[in-house]
């Protein structure tokens, strides 16, 4: 019998579903997504992704005995993707192949173009932020040449419906982050005064804080959390700001603190991947401010029952954000309005009510059982997986 191992579970590969998932990495956070995914027993699923550990400012995994993974270089240059791993993946022998959705890779439309099998699942936002017009002609041209497309979240599968996409060929694995993960650090550190002890040894001083948790980049704006802070301590005059996180937008964002004089109110704590290292911080934390693009940072705010705080310009927005529901679980501030940030932020802070009810529905957006988890976005994925690999599956056999 020819077969692998997975998760110490040996499987017949003769009779299994084989899938090829083409990423750009494997952050983190997308890694028990894929360990469930190969725990299904009829999948043999491969993930094919840049293992360097590195693109650009997002970090990913480099090995793992869970995931079958095979390394697949990825370049960006001017703006243009290279990841010639798209075209192999159209000759190896699979079932089903997930490729990006990203039109800025040319070997994404070679790949379509020139493959005879097998089915092409692709897998996106459905969307961009920049030259729209031309963006949404090429999004769709790619949709029409691929078997499904799959979204991060219902509304962007809604609007490709919109568009005229066959709704039968759209399928939804809702963006997660492992809860299971967050709420067993939560339940370590749901003492007070440890947290409080934590937060001491750390050198943070009593008081506030507002709770920054995201790469450092420009469209997530981070620079705005600092520049509405000097208004908000006007209101809570012992509120801080923390960030955790890096990007290329760290020293500027440093520099301007030193510039305003906040060098003992803002602490940059760098990445951290450890959940028992995040827990103090997040359940201490007052809100996550984020003000720009927010994506599943808000799922693990939401984790640790942090309100969020973000822009209310929807088109700057990732899918992820459709969770979130104003005035229920988080709030958000007029786009480019400083001054309203500010109010927003304040309100949570001195409103401990208030806070309490936003902090109790975000827990529940993530945990109640048709919440956003893994185990939702895994079920999605399969969906797509068996829609696309019917035909070419019965056939083999």
């Amino acid at each position: 019998m020819i077969g692998y191992v997975c998760q110490g579970v040996g499987y017949d590969t003769r009779m299994a579903t084989r899938v090829c998932i083409v990423q750009p990495l494997v952050p983190r956070y997308r890694g028990p997504v894929f360990e469930r995914l190969s725990a299904v027993p009829d999948l043999s699923v491969e993930v094919w992704a840049d293992l360097s550990g590195r693109v650009g400012s997002l970090e990913g995994i480099t090995a793992s005995d869970r995931i079958k993974l095979r390394h697949a270089p990825y370049k960006e240059h001017r703006g243009i993707v290279w990841q010639p791993a798209m075209l192999q993946a159209m000759h190896g022998d699979f079932d089903a192949v997930m490729l990006p959705w990203n039109i800025r890779s040319p070997h994404l439309f070679i790949a379509l173009a020139k493959r005879r099998r097998p089915p092409v699942i692709l897998w996106g936002h459905g969307f961009g932020t920049h030259h729209e017009r031309l963006g949404g002609w090429l999004r769709r041209r790619a949709a029409s040449m691929a078997e499904a497309c799959m979204f991060y979240g219902p509304s962007s599968r809604d609007q490709a419906v919109a568009k005229g996409l066959p709704p039968d060929q759209l399928f939804v694995a809702p963006n997660a982050v492992d809860q299971e993960l967050i709420q067993a650090a939560a339940a370590r550190w749901a003492d007070p005064q440890r947290r409080l002890q934590a937060l001491h040894a750390l050198g943070f001083q009593d008081g506030p804080f507002m709770l920054y948790m995201s790469r450092l980049e420009p469209e997530k704006r981070p620079d705005l959390a600092i520049e509405a802070l000097p208004a908000i301590r006007e209101c809570v005059p012992d509120a801080g700001l923390v960030f955790v996180g890096d990007g290329s937008q760290r020293p500027l964002l440093e520099a301007r603190v030193r510039e305003l004089g906040l060098g003992r109110h803002v602490r940059f704590m760098g990445a951290i991947h450890d959940e028992d290292r995040i827990a103090p911080l997040a359940l201490s934390a007052s809100l996550l401010i984020h003000p720009g693009a927010l994506g599943l940072s808000i799922f693990h705010a939401f984790g640790y029952g942090l309100p969020v705080v973000t822009t209310d310009a929807t088109h700057l927005q990732m899918p992820e954000t459709e969770a979130l529901e104003p005035g229920r679980n988080g709030l958000t501030f007029r786009q480019g309005d400083l001054a309203d940030l500010a109010r927003v932020c304040s309100r949570i802070l001195l409103d401990q009510g208030l806070r309490s009810s936003l902090s109790a529905a975000a827990r529940q957006t993530v945990l109640a059982e048709n919440g956003r988890n893994i185990p939702g976005m895994v079920a999605g994925i399969e969906r797509a997986i068996r829609f696309v690999s019917q035909s070419t599956h019965g056939g083999r056999r």
